[in-house]
C-alpha cells in the first residue's frame, strides 16, 4: 500500500493567525474609525477635570517619569497647543495632564505638566480616583511585569466640554499615531 503525502500550502498554516489578525483589526475599525477618532457625547463623572475652568479642555493620561511616550506627546501637544492655528481657541480650552500613578507625590504631576507648558494643569489622583478611570475613559492601563514602576496606557486624545450647568461631557476621543490636529480644531470650532 502507497501512501501519499499530502502536502498543505503554508497559507492554511498561517490561517488560524490571519483570522484572528483580521477579527482583530475590525474590531479594532468599528472602535477606531478611520478618521482618526471616535465620536462619544458622554457624561462623564469626573470631578479631578473641574479644576480646568475653561469650557474645553484636552485631556491626556499618562504618568510622571514616562519617557518613551508621554514626555514626546506632551512636547507635541504643547507645540500644537501654542501654534498659531490653534491660538484662538486657547481662552475656550484649556489642558489637562492626568497622572496614572497614585503613589507619586501629589505634586509632581503639576510640575511635570508645567515642565512641558505653564498653560498646562497637572492632576495627581489617588487610588479610588483612578479605580473607575479605564471603564470612564475607555483606558487601557497595565502595569509592566518587568518593569517595576513602568505602565502601559493607552495615548489618546480627549476631548471634553462643560456644558452650561457644569456638566462635564466626553466629546471624542483621538489617536495620537498620528494626531489630525486639524480635525481637533475644526471639531472644536463646530461645537462654538
Amino acid at each position: 500500500m502507497h501512501h501519499t503525502k499530502v502536502r498543505r500550502h503554508p497559507l492554511f498554516i498561517f490561517l488560524p493567525l490571519f483570522i484572528i489578525a483580521g477579527l482583530f483589526f475590525l474590531s479594532e475599525a468599528s472602535a477606531n474609525p478611520i478618521n482618526g477618532k471616535k465620536a462619544t457625547d458622554e457624561t462623564i463623572n469626573a470631578p479631578y477635570l473641574q479644576k480646568n475652568p475653561k469650557r474645553f479642555q484636552l485631556v491626556f493620561f499618562g504618568y510622571v517619569g514616562c519617557q518613551k511616550v508621554c514626555t514626546p506627546m506632551l512636547h507635541e501637544l504643547s507645540a500644537f497647543y501654542e501654534s498659531p492655528r490653534f491660538s484662538p481657541l486657547k481662552p475656550l480650552v484649556g489642558f489637562s495632564f492626568v497622572n496614572l500613578v497614585p503613589e507619586m507625590e501629589p505634586h509632581l504631576p503639576q510640575a511635570y505638566a508645567h515642565g512641558i507648558n505653564r498653560n498646562f494643569i497637572g492632576i495627581h489622583l489617588n487610588q479610588k480616583e483612578l479605580d473607575s478611570i479605564d471603564k470612564e475613559f475607555s483606558l487601557f492601563i497595565a502595569k509592566r511585569l518587568n518593569e517595576p514602576g513602568e505602565l502601559d496606557h493607552s495615548d489618546h486624545l480627549y476631548l471634553i466640554e462643560r456644558d452650561k450647568n457644569g456638566t462635564l461631557l466626553l466629546k471624542n476621543i483621538y489617536h495620537t499615531h498620528p494626531l489630525d490636529k486639524e480635525k481637533v480644531i475644526a471639531d472644536i470650532k463646530a461645537m462654538l
